[in-house]
């Protein structure tokens, strides 16, 4: 066997390596997109729970006080006498 094939049998030895070597970068690749993949989707469901009970609550308040205007009554007469009653306090304090 001459140099010349000694020559070929390093080079296709070592297109051999850098075959494997890709090979193994594209499955691992492929496998990490498959996983971002599940997050997003997870993420995605994960968001769309959040959106729905948030309409669902919307909702739920929108009739509560469409129906009784006295809640929104009551409501803003406790903010109205918790706000006068944090202002006389700091007032004393001064």
């Amino acid at each position: 066997m001459g140099p010349g094939g000694i020559a070929t049998i390093i080079a296709a030895s070592a297109l051999l390596v850098i075959a494997f070597a890709v090979g193994y970068t594209v499955i691992r690749i492929g496998r990490l997109i498959d996983e971002v993949q599940k997050t997003v989707r997870s993420v995605n469901r994960i968001t769309t729970s959040a959106e729905k009970a948030t309409e669902k609550i919307n909702e739920a308040l929108g009739t509560l006080v469409g129906k009784n205007s006295s809640i929104m009554k009551l409501i803003s007469g406790a903010a109205t006498s918790f706000i006068g009653r944090k202002r006389a306090s700091s007032k004393d304090d001064e």
